[in-house]
């Protein structure tokens, strides 16, 4: 089961996936509000030690969508961290010498956007850089009280592959139905398209337009084109 630890008007929460490993996600941890994400700026050690739980405890951390600043000291509050993950808001991600020696001897996995504080990192240090997962689309159903959601996702010399969730209500109240497909992908299956013709030949009608003006998807496509063209 999932511990939650909130924070009343922060959004500060951590979750525990079951089973895995503890996972920090702060998407409103500078915000005023709940809903007042453009407004959140940095994360610091003195917010995860208030927040009290034991950064020892955790292998993954995520610095969700909207922080724009890790402080320096942060990365060092998890001796035992083996992935770090980062959203594209991210511009500034603090590294002391200290968290560096942390980051080679844990052998850790950074993840985030091209061109992003997490890849520049992973080639300053020699560590393995993988693409972040990109949310492509949800569509709901209303009428059968069903929806879908598709998200890209990226492995370690592994194919990439599509994840589709469905989600529908159940018999009872409380109960939901629904499950899970995993589709691979060619290692280039970006080569040669834009957004809009990925969205014309890997997906249907309903999560169409969404992913043709998937902006996070266009920058991946036309960074990882360009770097093809490099090769």
């Amino acid at each position: 089961m999932a511990n939650h630890y909130p924070k009343s008007d922060r959004g500060l929460y951590f979750d525990e996936f079951n089973p895995g490993p503890y996972t920090l996600y702060g998407a409103n941890l500078f915000a005023k509000r709940h809903w007042d994400c453009e407004k959140l700026l940095s994360v610091s050690t003195k917010d995860i030690v208030s927040a009290g739980v034991k950064p020892e405890e955790f292998h993954t951390l995520v610095i969700d969508k909207g922080i724009k600043e890790v402080k320096s000291g942060v990365i060092e509050l998890f001796p035992n961290l083996l992935d770090l993950i980062t959203e594209s808001d991210l511009q500034k991600l603090g590294c002391t010498p200290e968290a560096e020696a942390l980051l080679k001897r844990n052998d850790v996995i950074l993840r985030g956007s091209f061109n992003s504080p997490a890849e520049k990192l992973a080639k300053k240090l020699g560590l393995r850089f993988i693409h972040k997962n990109i949310f492509l689309s949800r569509y709901r159903d209303s009428d059968h009280d069903q929806s879908t959601e598709i998200t890209l996702c990226f492995q370690y010399r592994e194919p990439p592959f599509f994840w589709r969730d469905d989600k529908c209500s159940g018999i009872s109240a409380g109960n939901t139905g629904g499950g899970t497909v995993r589709t691979d992908l060619p290692e280039d299956f970006y080569a040669g398209y834009d957004a809009e013709r990925f969205a014309d030949d890997y997906v249907g009608a309903h999560h169409y337009e969404k992913v043709r003006s998937n902006q996070e998807l266009a920058a991946f496509l036309a960074e990882a084109n360009r770097r093809k063209m490099l090769e």
